[in-house]
């Protein structure tokens, strides 16, 4: 069992954000994926592309960094929901602002920024 690196809150929401947009750029990136996009190319999809992932994972990197800061140490309750919420809400803006309109990332947005929002909850100790 691999241990997390302890982190600081202010540090580490930007070290959690760099991870996991640098996750979702791997994942685009992996191949063979028959059907989706790939460093292969567009897979079935018209209206996506390897660069357009890409930018929609860079532009994710604010939402997942605020996440973190306003869950660093906090319990889990009614008021972080409220916040993880928002600012979700707000970072599939920015994502559909970055892509002109196509859902690249919206389901990764809620999936990874609860485990980015869990590890700034417990200040990055923990295990796998």
């Amino acid at each position: 069992m691999k241990l997390l690196p302890q982190i600081q809150v202010e540090g580490g929401a930007e070290w959690l954000a760099r991870t996991a947009t640098q996750c979702l750029i791997d994942e685009a990136r992996l191949s063979p994926k028959p059907g989706l996009v790939d460093s292969r190319g567009n897979g079935a999809h018209h209206d996506l592309s390897l660069a357009l992932m890409e930018r929609s994972a860079h532009s994710l990197t604010p939402t997942f960094q605020a996440l973190a800061q306003q869950s660093g140490r906090r319990p889990a309750d009614i008021a972080l929901r409220q916040t993880v919420g928002r600012l979700g809400r707000e970072g599939e803006k920015q994502m559909m602002a970055a892509t002109d309109g196509v859902n690249t990332h919206r389901g990764a947005i809620w999936a990874l920024g609860l485990l980015v929002s869990a590890v700034a909850m417990h200040g990055g100790v923990g295990s796998a």
